[in-house]
């Protein structure tokens, strides 16, 4: 079958299947979904762009789940309150250096929403002023 018989099968296909498209030609099918073609370029920019991110921030949960075991491991071994005072106090400290590692990322990946957002946005919403 060449290309122009295969695509109005296709078309034919697309007509019995959805009665309401009857009439749309590629042009209207196109206006029809840009939007939703732009949304899903959209996402999965920011699912590339957030991956480093996530795998970063998955580690840290690892590293967090194995410190705080180690940490009972060592305050179940314990019996001097100041020893065991001294491995809460360095637990709480690595937890604290990774939740504001977590914070930071989180930041970036605000300041990444706001740009990908801002790509999409039609130029008169971007906020910017037209010279006359």
């Amino acid at each position: 079958m060449d290309k122009q018989a295969e695509t109005k099968a296709c078309a034919e296909r697309a007509e019995a299947q959805f009665p309401l498209l009857n009439g749309f030609n590629g042009q209207a099918m196109r206006l029809a979904v840009w939007p939703i073609e732009l949304w899903l370029q959209w996402q999965a920019d920011i699912l590339k762009a957030a991956a480093p991110a996530a795998a970063d921030w998955m580690t840290r949960r690892r590293e967090g789940a194995a410190a705080a075991l180690h940490t009972l491991e060592r305050l179940s071994a314990c019996h001097d309150a100041k020893d065991a005072s001294r491995i809460q106090s360095e637990w709480i400290e690595d937890e604290t250096k990774r939740l504001e590692t977590d914070m930071r990322a989180l930041g970036g990946l605000s300041r990444l929403w706001s740009q990908e957002s801002v790509k999409i946005m039609p130029a008169g919403a971007k906020g910017g002023r037209e010279t006359h």
